[in-house]
Parts: C-alpha cells; structure tokens; sequence
C-alpha cells in the first residue's frame, strides 16, 4: 500500500507511522484482496487541536474521511476508524448489488444437502379446501331515507361492498351491491 503524508507544523513518529499502516493494510483487506490501494494523509495543527484527512482510493471509488484529537496520531487514528467503518459499508453494498439473483433465491448449499438428506418436502395444497359459507353481520340500514343514486354515490365513495338504505320514494328497505365486473345492482325488499 502506497502511503503519502503531508502536513503543515504537524508531523507523526516513525513508530506512529508503523502503527498507521497497519491499520491501513487491515482497511486494504476490507476493500480487496488483490492490488495495491493508494492513500493520502494530510494533518494540519490549529493552536491545540490537530486535524487529519485520509484519502483512501480504490479501483473505482475515493473514500474521504476527517478526524481531530489533541496529537496528529490521535487525530489520524480517529479518522482511520471511520474509514474502516466507511469501508466495511462500502463493501457490504458492493457484495449485496453484484450478487446473481440466482443466489439469493437458492438456499446455501448446506442448507440444499440438508434438505436432500432429510426426505421429500411435503407439499402443501395451493388452495384452502372448501368451506361453509359464514354470516356476516352487516353495519346496518343508513338512518335518513335516500335514493338510488345517493346511495350508489356512498357505495363508490367509501369502501363498502353494499349499502342497505331505506328507499325515500316507496320506504322499502333496498340494498345496493357492488357486482365483481364494477357495476352497481339494486335488490329492493318487500
């Protein structure tokens, strides 16, 4: 790994910079397994507090982190830990979007050996198996007197299937249903 330092009235120990590249070599381990990355630290000093930025390029990414401390290798040690998490996101995003499909919708292959070994699934039937129709109890009859059409206005507007009313004209009890081809029909009582 290729490391460039710079700074301005901010310097690291030679004891320091070996701790450093460890560090940047377990990052490089993240990001790949082959070829050489290339890295720049740069460390400025204001009055007490110093400053490091890491630059960190791979094959088709830069990443770019800062951090700060009261030493310049604390400063560079605090952004080299949020490199190593920026790295680690990154390459959990590159290993979930290059994934074939055909992957993550096969089991693992011991998981695939296991159901071998355990016997034929059983399968089950696509369909509940018929049933005896249930009564359900309706919210009851619309309390003022409307028409038809109010009444198909309330069956398009609200969520309901039905609408029992009381017819204005002939004070019938009358229910409006929503037919399965969109239509509305009109069932009026004794």
């Amino acid at each position: 790994m290729r490391i460039d330092y710079s700074g301005l009235k901010a310097a690291l120990t030679d004891r320091d910079r070996s701790k450093l590249q460890r560090k940047l070599v377990k990052i490089q381990r993240i990001l790949t397994r082959r070829g050489e990355l290339q890295s720049q630290i740069r460390l400025s000093r204001q009055r007490h507090l110093c400053a490091a930025e890491v630059t960190l390029r791979a094959k088709r990414h830069t990443l770019v982190v800062a951090g700060t401390g009261s030493t310049p290798f604390s400063a560079t040690l605090g952004a080299l830990d949020k490199l190593e998490k920026q790295a680690i996101r990154h390459r959990r995003k590159i290993i979930d979007t290059h994934r074939p499909g055909r992957q993550r919708d096969r089991p693992s292959p011991l998981v695939e050996l296991y159901m071998r070994q355990s016997g034929p699934v059983p399968q089950f039937p696509a369909e509940p198996p018929d049933r005896s129709p249930r009564i359900v109890r309706s919210v009851g009859i619309e309390p003022k007197p409307m028409t038809p059409d109010e009444a198909l206005l309330l069956l398009e507007g609200g969520r309901r299937d039905f609408v029992p009313y009381r017819d204005a004209t002939t004070g019938k009890v009358s229910v409006l249903v929503r037919r399965r081809d969109g239509d509305a029909e009109l069932v009026e009582g004794d």
